[in-house]
């Protein structure tokens, strides 16, 4: 049952929901509980559950023989027939398109949009330089930039902050995953990246990035300054350079040196605590 489970990666499931909560309850001064919930959070948080499960559950499908090269084990899905994964894609979308339905016709466009890149994804897209990042990290932006069509009354800024700062990290972190799956890539005939470009290129482009996105963090919080007064302003400045500026200061200090598998394993998850660690930064509105 566990190794079941483990295919809806339920940690990052139960994120994307909790980010999707604390931007529209936390960014906008006018929400309460019941204007959430009459908004249409529960149907968007169902909506991109399914969308994210479905990519989770496709992935792995395609992926058996690349796991067992990459991770060394199969994934659980392999022990499954067939007709079982495609009875569990068939509700994903079945859930996703739904949740759209009830919300609206763009987040129907969006959900369908989402399934279909994340098929595109798992079934070619990834093996093509950058293409397979881009899609991600978009998907990324829009799980939260979404939220902007639920209330008039959220703040905009805060709101593109949140989807930048989540897309630009996602996509980073699928160029050092890229990098650390690079030996199952080649063999499986992938062209990633750092495949097709080399390991420096790759870890430049990232450097780049995660340099970009300081930039942008340092930015921004002058701008949510605003929001904050006396001790408050200065446990927020506080827990955002220790919690995100200085761990993105030290993944991209360490990728001008990071050389083995394992290296690139503990960026990665290194990028993931960003991930979480910027979503708790919303409690502070």
């Amino acid at each position: 049952m566990l190794d079941y489970l483990k295919i809806y990666r339920p940690l990052n499931l139960f994120f994307m929901g909790l980010a999707q909560f604390f931007c529209a309850y936390y960014l906008d001064r006018f929400a309460t509980l019941n204007s959430v919930i009459s908004s249409g959070l529960f149907w968007l948080v169902i909506g991109t559950i399914s969308c994210a499960s479905f990519g989770y559950w496709i992935n792995d499908y395609y992926d058996q023989e690349r796991d067992i090269q990459n991770k060394k084990r199969p994934s659980y899905i392999a022990k499954l027939a067939p007709i079982t994964v495609y009875i569990h894609l068939i509700i994903f979308v079945f859930a996703a398109l739904l949740s759209g339905y009830f919300m609206g016709s763009w987040f129907l466009i969006l959900f369908l949009f989402s399934v279909s890149m994340l098929f595109m994804y798992s079934w070619r897209l990834k093996d093509i330089p950058a293409i397979g990042n881009v899609i991600i990290s978009l998907l990324s932006f829009y799980s939260i930039y979404s939220i902007i069509m639920l209330t008039s009354s959220v703040d905009s800024f805060l709101i593109l902050h949140f989807s930048v700062f989540s897309g630009l990290v996602t996509f980073c972190r699928e160029i050092i995953k890229d990098i650390e799956d690079m030996e199952g890539d080649k063999n499986y005939g992938s062209k990633t990246l750092p495949i097709v470009f080399g390991i420096k290129i790759a870890n430049n482009i990232a450097y780049l990035i995660l340099l970009f996105l300081i930039s942008m963090l340092i930015f921004s919080y002058s701008y949510q300054s605003q929001y904050f007064q006396g001790v408050h302003q200065y446990l927020f400045y506080a827990y955002c350079l220790i919690f995100i500026v200085l761990p993105l200061y030290k993944v991209a200090i360490d990728l001008r040196h990071a050389q083995k598998k394992s290296d690139y394993k503990h960026l990665s998850l290194l990028m993931k605590y960003i991930i979480f660690t910027g979503i708790f930064s919303i409690l502070f509105f």
